[in-house]
């Protein structure tokens, strides 16, 4: 298995609400935070689910061609839900955001993307990097400590804005898919 001089990833963390995304460079040794971002979809009380979706695969779309990466990472969307945190509204729409954004991939750039469960993430951070990351919050300090050019932004009251967390899940979902490439090649 060769590994690209220099390859992009793009990972990406899905909600309804907001969608974040990261644009990792990497070779056998580096990993490089190109670009990062987020797409906020139309919220419920702004139009129907339909609505919602076709606005966010728009988006999505758009996003794809313009990066053209060479491979597409996101986050198990199953994998997440802890008893009495999730209605089955939320967990269905979840799984259509989920899917359009597989779906925009799949059309605008012909990559099927790579899915990681959180646990997956977190653990394979934690033996690559080797330190501990157990929860979302010990993901988020090492996304911001590991990327000098990761910023925060605050709302108003001083606290961070929450798409900075969004897109700190879409860089950690892109490592994962780099280690996980990296082990691919190891066992070739």
């Amino acid at each position: 298995c060769v590994f690209l001089i220099m390859k992009t990833i793009l990972g990406l963390d899905i909600s309804s609400s907001t969608i974040g995304w990261a644009l990792l460079r990497v070779d056998e040794r580096d990993i490089v935070l190109h670009s990062y971002g987020h797409i906020k979809p139309p919220k419920s009380k702004d139009g129907s689910l339909s609505h919602r979706v076709n606005s966010a695969y728009s988006e999505l779309k758009t996003l794809f061609s313009d990066i053209d990466p060479d491979c597409v990472a996101i986050e198990a969307y199953a994998n997440k839900f802890t008893t009495g945190k999730s209605n089955s509204r939320t967990i269905i729409v979840l799984s259509v955001f989920n899917e359009l954004s597989a779906l925009a991939s799949l059309r605008s750039i012909g990559i099927e993307p790579s899915r990681y469960s959180v646990i997956s993430i977190r653990s394979e951070l934690s033996k690559y990097f080797n330190t501990k990351i157990k929860s979302k919050d010990d993901a988020f300090d090492f996304i911001c400590k590991y990327f000098d050019n990761f910023e925060l932004r605050h709302t108003r009251n001083g606290t961070i804005r929450k798409e900075c967390y969004d897109e700190a899940d879409a860089i950690a979902v892109a490592i994962c898919h780099f280690i996980r490439s990296q082990l691919l090649c190891q066992k070739d």
